[in-house]
């Protein structure tokens, strides 16, 4: 079965990293094609050896299409393909109409908060032929929002990684916290940062490093200055062996906005490292609250984070609460709260640690992702024929 992959390749997220693995791992025929006139800088090296071809660029020149031609000639490259299923990669691509003699299929990675409903929007998902989301909260968010008339197929996010057998060994002298994400403003970064300052507050000696690359660091630089906290804290930028940062963290900070599954906090618990996170959006379906990590329900409103860290999350939208199975005000994790279940943590280490490693074990099968993701496409194409 051929497969059509509909991507945006200039930014560089979990949704990139799913795609990347799926392709060395697939056992079906794949091509390519880019909406983006460019790879981002940290997924050439990844993507050398497969052949891209480019949405709006004539041929395999330089020279792109007017922009008022580019949805008419994807349409009409997607029919080129003659692929039994175009993938849609986690965003709306410009079409001139729906594609003939393909299953168009939208693939959401946590995306879907994020739409305007609107014409562009709406027209997308009439279209479609069926959906495949990450999580349940995915799945339900492009219910509430869209309301399609097409089946939504869940896939849990799994990346190949090795779950370890022993757990992680905790330091008792300084709290190492960990952060890996892109450095914007969803990812509610500034929280971490306050958190730390808590912990000092406290007279707890405790430390942060934050993996990743984006337009947000200068300014968390400047508010780790402002709580004189610049010894304290370390950026290590973007990381292709993330097993060194892993090593060096006792805890994981997870504090965005919203979050469609948790593909860093997975990676974390295989690590044996214990997690943090926001008990909205697909994170409760990720890590177990009070096993492998501790859940806190977001209190602090988006203008409250701005007037504690002078920060913005640059997010207009509701979030996804699943206990109400609603959509909400999307709110952030307290620092205070925070620094109090570090301290729960540390306090009970070795059983968050190794609860991390069991939980990991049963959500990082790829085998079964590859299996689930491949049985799913395989149904889909059948559906449409």
């Amino acid at each position: 079965m051929k497969i059509l992959h509909l991507i945006n390749l200039q930014g560089f997220g979990g949704a990139e990293r799913l795609f990347i693995e799926y392709l060395k791992n697939s056992s079906f025929q794949n091509e390519i094609l880019c909406t983006s006139n460019s790879l981002n800088k940290n997924l050439s090296q990844e993507l050398k050896s497969f052949n891209i071809k480019y949405a709006n660029k004539i041929a395999s020149t330089k020279i792109k299409y007017p922009s008022f031609l580019r949805k008419y000639v994807l349409t009409k490259k997607i029919e080129a393909s003659k692929a039994d299923v175009t993938l849609v990669w986690d965003f709306i691509p410009r079409l001139s109409r729906k594609p003939k003699n393909t299953s168009l299929v939208y693939y959401d990675h946590g995306c879907s908060w994020q739409y305007p409903i609107n014409q562009k929007t709406q027209f997308f998902f009439q279209i479609l032929d069926s959906g495949i989301a990450v999580s349940n909260a995915s799945k339900r968010v492009m219910e509430l929002r869209f309301k399609p008339l097409f089946d939504i197929n869940i896939v849990i996010n799994r990346l190949p990684n090795i779950a370890h057998k022993t757990t992680h060994t905790f330091k008792q002298n300084v709290i190492t916290l960990g952060v890996a994400s892109r450095l914007v403003g969803l990812k509610g970064i500034g929280i971490a940062i306050a958190t730390l300052k808590e912990l000092k507050n406290k007279n707890i000696s405790a430390k942060l490093i934050i993996a990743g690359e984006g337009e947000q660091q200068r300014d968390l630089e400047n508010l780790a200055s402002k709580l004189d906290l610049e010894d304290s804290i370390e950026f290590i930028g973007y990381q292709s062996d993330m097993s060194i940062f892993y090593s060096k963290i006792d805890i994981y900070l997870s504090t965005p906005v919203l979050e469609a599954f948790g593909l860093s906090c997975i990676e974390a618990l295989s690590n044996g490292i214990p997690v943090i996170f926001p008990k909205l959006n697909g994170q409760p379906e990720a890590i177990k609250d009070k096993y492998c990590g501790i859940g806190i329900k977001p209190t602090l409103s988006i203008s409250e984070y701005n007037e504690l860290t002078d920060l913005d999350v640059m997010f207009s939208y509701e979030v996804y609460d699943p206990i109400s199975d609603q959509l909400t005000e999307a709110k952030l994790i307290s620092p205070k709260e925070c620094a109090n279940s570090i301290i729960e943590i540390t306090n009970n280490y070795q059983f968050y640690s190794k609860n991390a490693i069991h939980w990991a074990e049963k959500v990082t099968d790829y085998n079964l992702f590859i299996l689930e993701f491949e049985s799913c496409l395989n149904k889909l194409a059948l559906q449409t024929k």
